[in-house]
């Protein structure tokens, strides 16, 4: 009987390789691909239909006439041209030879237009390991997109200075809160002292007035009162006007209320309410319908849509006032699946993305960067205050959001992109 405890499972490489968020490609001897996972489809925007049986020269070589037949037989260069700068078949034949893995740092990967629907340049790391399997020779490339990497150093170093700020914020706001929670109850002290003495006062006993000079008349004492209790109320009104700003800064301290939904549901709801309040907005919908439901706070995600859509009308309808009369002002709605998305330090399998595009003045590019801090905005007559809820709501959901905008003479356009995972169980990557 065999022990239990002898036994090994041992793992398939090509299962391992499915399920790791680097983009992985097998190569054999000749330098042809034979093998990649789904995160080197990603990350080249390629189907493995299209690269396999390829040769790998043909993706990694920067000048395509390095991607020559590969001669395996061919001897080492000799030490003193060791040194010397060699062509990436070289390289592929003296890592063989020596069993020594190379990397290659800030290559750019010109996809060639036959290949896929549209030719685009990355730039990746990349390293090169050679292997022996089932006693035959072959390479692992291990490929990271810079683009990617520099994209989620940003999004975190942002997200950092976001949470510096809103807690300065916040500590500022609750010291400022207090005292004015003593002023406004101070002056409902003093409206009602204005009360009482006016109240008991029927016949105007100026002797029970302190602030009465001796020549004033009943019309001259109703007068003042008037006027001193319509300076408590100015104080008062104030005071709370402050003390709601305050609020706004602070945000909306209660948790979530998570329960399934879908997301078409907060996001048809406020544009009915945009298309009353905008008619001659044009509205274009691009939804994924056979996307499943989310783990989320509706009335949050309402406010969210809410803050977006009206900002992008409002943008819009500022920019129509400087156009000609041919200007349609356009809002783009799309809902789709991203994969192998990283938010933050969590990397998920997929996640949701809600993207609200519109054709308004667009965003100067030195706000980009501070667009989601308070008191930043882009508007005229905007607060700075919305898009700080925004990315309140959106971090409370363990999502991000993006923003793009363009400004050219006939084409202008701005992009706010919500990520969202679909539960609210993360893993770290």
């Amino acid at each position: 009987m065999t022990d239990p405890a002898s036994f090994v499972v041992r793992p398939d490489p090509a299962f391992m390789a499915q399920h790791l968020f680097t983009a992985i490609l097998w190569v054999d001897n000749e330098l042809i691909i034979k093998w990649l996972n789904p995160q080197a489809e990603q990350l080249l925007a390629i189907s493995h239909k299209r690269l396999l049986n390829q040769s790998i020269l043909l993706l990694l070589s920067a000048d395509k006439s390095d991607a020559a037949s590969y001669d395996k037989d061919s001897t080492i260069k000799s030490n003193n041209d060791a040194h010397r700068a060699c062509s990436l078949t070289e390289r592929f034949r003296q890592a063989q030879h020596y069993q020594q893995p190379f990397v290659d740092h800030d290559c750019a990967i010109s996809l060639e237009p036959a290949a896929i629907d549209n030719s685009k340049t990355i730039v990746i790391d990349y390293s090169v390991t050679p292997v022996t399997y089932e006693q035959q020779p072959f390479f692992i490339i291990e490929m990271w997109g810079k683009n990617r990497q520099s994209r989620i150093s940003e999004e975190q170093r942002q997200q950092r200075q976001y949470e510096v700020a809103r807690q300065m914020l916040r500590s500022v706001a609750h010291e400022v809160k207090n005292p004015l929670a003593g002023i406004r109850g101070a002056a409902q002290l003093l409206q009602r002292q204005f009360n009482k003495a006016y109240q008991s006062n029927k016949a105007y006993n100026y002797q029970s007035v302190p602030f009465k000079d001796k020549n004033d008349d009943d019309l001259g004492v109703r007068t003042l009162s008037q006027k001193l209790l319509s300076y408590t109320d100015i104080i008062t009104s104030e005071t709370d006007r402050l003390t709601q700003l305050i609020d706004q800064f602070l945000g909306n301290n209660q948790l979530p209320n998570w329960q399934m939904l879908n997301i078409h549901e907060p996001l048809e709801h406020v544009l009915t309410l945009m298309h009353s309040q905008y008619p001659k907005t044009i509205i274009k919908r691009d939804y994924d319908l056979s996307l499943p439901e989310l783990s989320a706070d509706k009335d949050q995600l309402i406010q969210v849509f809410l803050n977006l859509l009206n900002n992008a009308c409002e943008s819009m309808t500022e920019y129509l006032q400087d156009q000609q009369s041919d200007y349609r002002p356009m809002l783009h709605i799309q809902t789709r699946i991203a994969f192998r998305h990283t938010i933050g330090s969590q990397q998920h399998k997929q996640v949701l993305q809600i993207s609200v595009t519109d054709n308004g003045g667009g965003i100067d590019s030195a706000l980009i960067g501070q667009i989601f801090f308070p008191m930043v905005t882009h508007r005229a007559n905007g607060t700075g205050l919305g898009l700080s809820i925004v990315q309140d709501i959106i971090s409370r959901h363990h999502g991000m959001i993006e923003v793009s905008s363009q400004q050219a003479p006939s084409d202008n356009q701005t992009c706010f992109t919500v990520y969202l995972p679909f539960t609210q169980s993360t893993f770290a990557v």
